[in-house]
């Protein structure tokens, strides 16, 4: 059986069975998915009638976090019809021990048309790296423009949003 404070994080199949012959052995195979990100350990505990009965082996996993965009929303400041801002940078994160497949990453939501998008991030992430996705506002209308920026992919996360704002003004006239 596992126990321990992350027993849940642990799994184990054997080949045992009830008996095992003299000078026999069996498999135990363990695998881990991880609940939470940081160190997660647990014991391996086989409870049988030999006078060093139970056995214990040590279990310890490290759990990634999973893909995120930071910031979680952008705001972007009045802008003129038909202008278009000043870019702001949104940080796509892969701190998951294997490489991120990118299926999409768009402009979704009400306003979405007022919003554009550009990024170096490709098709795939590396583990551990990261990548900026670039997003401009240009109005179409005035008053609060909202969308979000999605990043559909292969995590268990996936879709990643971020929130976008921003607010369209009217051209100046002569009163």
């Amino acid at each position: 059986a596992v126990k321990g404070t992350n027993s849940g994080d642990f799994g184990q199949t054997n080949s045992c069975g009830t008996s095992l012959a003299a000078g026999a052995s069996c498999t135990i195979n363990v695998t881990f998915t991880p609940t939470a990100s940081g160190t997660r350990t647990a014991s391996l505990t086989v409870t049988d009638n030999a006078s060093n009965s139970p056995q214990t082996a040590g279990l310890t996993g490290t759990g990634a976090g999973l893909p995120s965009l930071t910031p979680a929303s952008l705001t972007f400041s009045s802008q003129t019809l038909g202008t278009t801002s000043t870019a702001q940078s949104v940080t796509l994160s892969n701190p998951q021990a294997t490489a991120l497949g990118i299926t999409s990453i768009a402009v979704t939501g009400a306003n979405s048309g007022d919003f554009g998008q550009t990024s170096n991030c490709g098709s795939s992430l590396a583990a551990g790296a990261s990548c900026t996705i670039n997003v401009t506002f240009t109005p179409t209308a005035t008053g609060s423009r909202t969308a979000s920026l999605t990043v559909t992919d292969n995590a268990s996360n996936s879709p990643q949003t971020a929130g976008l704002t921003g607010t369209g003004a009217g051209l100046p006239s002569l009163a």
